[in-house]
């Protein structure tokens, strides 16, 4: 016997560790969702993209090199030039040249190309980090809800297992005579709609499972836990840090510079542009004349527009284009402000609930024992004690619900401020390039080719 209980106590040691080693925490789940996901790796591709990009733009600075050829057959009538065996003469004609080419100057066009690129370079990396940030905040939402199902699924069973403990009590005190048989009518009913609510929550369950799978790639495993996170101290703190790390206000102020130096594009063909040029072309049988003829070259050459209708309205057009990036930034700045006060709203909200919850919870809880005692002592009705076992599974329904609001609103804060990726050790170098691409070709353009983009593992 002695060693059937020491290999039982064994077994359960092992089947605690197992489980232990099962379980995911919050912050396992939120790395591996924002790692992993889809549209996370999107963004990634979407972001390299614009970097490769970008890095194209060293050709604009680079000499231009092309080799043309051509041969076939010619025939040329013209006595007045050539000679009269060359003459109203078919002949086979062969040509090969070689010109290289280098833009001197060209109104600033490429500079600004590469400024409204690298401005483009760095949205596309605010762009990642915010989606990082929404992603962070649904694979927490995911987590919470199934943990928030887990714990309702548990005050559903437990509801039912108490209405059938009262079952039990009221078919014995009707069989004793002590109570009508429609006590146990109404305790059979009670029982089948504790089950039912049950059955719903079940399949609530399900359905956070799902989405969980969906968020964070793979299905939830072993126990959960929610730690609190830290908690905003004040509406302004969280107002203020909000808008200066708000990735979606960075974003937009790219967009500006970016609008910005495209524009400044645009306008450069009102320069003149200078190229020095030269090439060597190599004729055999050119233009009728049979023989060999070599050309070479070298020089600089002009091409300047200097009037062309609609610039007018081409300089309306971009004050517009840039009228609207200012414009999007105010709306950028004032929905992150929205967003901080409605959190701070949500999060004050959450903490009086919960502890006016938990009071109400433990009161309803003593009013359920008392309750039990005074109708075994016939001095409450079945109908009393049920309704006070009522109003404690909705309390106590309520309560997990706001218990685990609480928790996902100590995360909205975080995501509010954009620091909730960071928060579960996902630094802004484990996501993205970093964001000082326009820094970086302020005063070289040609500064940024020196930087080499590797995929990122």
């Amino acid at each position: 016997m002695e060693r059937l209980f020491r290999l039982f106590c064994v077994k359960l040691v092992f089947a605690c560790f197992a489980h232990a080693a099962l379980a995911e925490s919050l912050t396992e789940a939120v790395r591996f969702a924002v790692t992993t996901n889809p549209v996370i790796e999107s963004s990634q591709a979407e972001m390299r993209a614009s970097a490769f990009e970008l890095i194209q733009l060293r050709g604009e600075f680079e000499p231009r090199v092309t080799i043309s050829g051509e041969t076939g057959y010619q025939r040329v009538d013209d006595p007045n030039s050539l000679s009269v065996i060359d003459n109203d003469s078919t002949k086979s004609r062969n040509q090969l040249g070689v010109r290289a080419e280098v833009v001197l100057f060209d109104g600033f066009r490429r500079a600004n190309l590469v400024y409204a690129n690298a401005a483009r370079v760095d949205g596309s990396i605010f762009r990642l980090l915010d989606a990082s940030e929404t992603m962070a905040l649904n694979a927490t939402e995911a987590y919470v809800d199934v943990y928030r199902h887990r714990q309702l699924l548990a005050v559903a069973k437990r509801n039912v297992a108490k209405h059938e403990e009262i079952g039990a009590r009221v078919r014995e005190l009707v069989q004793g005579g002590r109570l009508p048989y429609s006590d146990e009518l109404t305790i059979d009913d009670r029982i089948r709609s504790a089950r039912l609510a049950q059955l719903e929550v079940e399949r609530s369950l399900r359905d956070a499972n799902a989405r969980y799978q969906r968020v964070i790639g793979r299905p939830p495993t072993g126990g959960m836990s929610i730690p609190l996170a830290k908690p905003p101290q004040s509406l302004d703190q969280l107002s203020a840090t909000a808008e200066q790390n708000s990735y979606r206000v960075q974003f937009a102020r790219t967009q500006i510079d970016q609008t910005r130096f495209q524009s400044e594009v645009t306008l450069s063909d009102r320069y003149p542009q200078l190229t020095l040029g030269a090439g060597v072309v190599r004729d055999i049988n050119r233009n009728g004349v049979s023989g060999n003829r070599t050309d070479e070259s070298i020089g600089v050459g002009l091409r300047w527009t200097v009037y062309q209708g609609g610039r007018q309205a081409e300089r309306q057009a971009l004050a517009e284009r840039n009228s609207r990036a200012m414009s999007e930034l105010a709306v950028a700045v004032r929905e992150v402000r929205e967003l901080a006060a409605r959190t701070w709203n949500t999060y004050r909200t959450n903490v009086d609930r919960f502890r006016q919850l938990s009071d109400q919870l433990r009161i309803n809880r003593l009013i359920v024992e008392v309750y039990g005692d005074e109708f075994l002592a016939a001095k409450r009705s079945l109908l009393d004690l049920l309704e006070v076992e009522r109003a404690r599974f909705n309390v106590e329904f309520e309560a997990v619900g706001a218990q685990a609001g609480l928790a996902f609103s100590t995360y909205r804060a975080l995501a509010a401020q954009s620091l909730l990726a960071n928060h579960f050790g996902l630094a802004k170098s484990d996501l993205a390039l970093e964001p000082r691409f326009q820094d970086r070709v302020k005063d070289n353009p040609t500064a940024v080719f020196n930087v080499n983009i590797e995929p990122l593992k």
